[in-house]
């Protein structure tokens, strides 16, 4: 398994889980909220709390991070 999978795999699966949790605590906190429109909101705050995948060059070659908003060094792969 090559370093882009291995990061791909990794923001699928964080965007999978801040998704779930954003759409449980919608589910409880707004119940009366339709599912399409909690489906939509969860996506959109997914998609901002979500890693950025970047690519830099360095002398040894390309190098990947998941920049996070979370966390202030980014993780080199």
């Amino acid at each position: 398994m090559n370093k882009n999978t291995k990061v791909r795999i990794l923001w699928y699966l964080s965007f999978l889980v801040i998704f779930l949790i954003v759409w449980t605590i919608l589910h409880y906190t707004f119940e009366n909220l339709v599912s399409p429109y909690k489906g939509m909101i969860s996506v959109g705050i997914a998609g901002l709390l979500s890693p950025r995948i970047t690519q830099y060059e360095t002398q040894s070659g390309k190098q990947t991070q998941l920049k996070w908003f979370f966390l202030k060094k980014a993780i080199t792969i």
